[in-house]
């Protein structure tokens, strides 16, 4: 058996609105197995963006340990975390968050470029991650010239653009319809794997739970196999 890519432990987030704790999540362990498709489902407001969040980098817990590949990132400082999210973890949101004044092209290449790759190299390697996407054809368009699916698709090839070992997906297909939401569902678990990353995604959705390799239901803080 492989090491772990992501072992949680103990983590507990609790925040305080009007004087009160209110606990999100409660002394929760999990890991993660290279390669592996991971579905946390809950839901809204169970946690499970706060949860992915912390595993993220882009928030701290109240208390426990994250630890992913080499780094503890319970314990970085925001310029690690920025390597961090830059380079170990791939990021893919509900909103898609492209930059409306890039072509996708440019918006799957920015990761790269701010990490100091050479342009042409980005270039080669965005217009891959497009193609793996089949947007290949729609790289000179810009984000209000495409679909909400292509959006979406694109935002994926972007977060595989600096290979990171781990993407995490907080609900993608949350603002599209239906088909649209099967199509980007089945392309983003599919590019993962050709790209031999692992994935944990966290949705409401049960028709994206049944592609995981595992599947977990977060309730009262905790996670349990669904």
């Amino acid at each position: 058996m492989s090491e772990p890519i992501l072992t949680v432990r103990g983590l507990s987030k609790t925040f305080v609105s009007a004087g009160e704790n209110l606990v999100i999540l409660r002394d929760l362990d999990f890991s993660l197995s290279p390669g592996k498709r991971v579905v946390i489902i809950g839901e809204s407001g169970c946690g499970k963006s706060t949860f992915l969040n912390i595993v993220g980098g882009l928030e701290a817990a109240t208390s426990g340990t994250v630890s992913a590949g080499p780094y503890e990132v319970h314990a970085l400082s925001e310029r690690e975390l920025s390597s961090y999210r830059g380079s170990f973890v791939g990021l893919v949101f509900q909103f898609h968050y492209l930059l409306k004044d890039f072509t996708a092209l440019e918006n799957v290449m920015l990761p790269a470029l701010m990490r100091g790759m050479k342009r042409r190299e980005a270039a080669d390697r965005a217009r891959a991650l497009l193609a793996d996407v089949n947007l290949e054809s729609r790289a000179a368009h810009y984000p209000s010239q495409m679909s909400g699916g292509e959006r979406q698709r694109a935002a994926v090839a972007r977060a595989l653009v600096n290979e990171p070992q781990l993407v995490l997906a907080d609900e993608p297909t949350g603002n599209l319809d239906p088909a649209n939401a099967e199509v980007v569902r089945e392309l983003l678990f599919s590019v993962v794997t050709r790209h031999g990353k692992a994935l944990l995604l966290v949705t409401h959705d049960t028709e994206t739970a049944t592609l995981a390799d595992e599947r977990y239901r977060l309730v009262g803080g905790k996670l349990e196999t669904a």
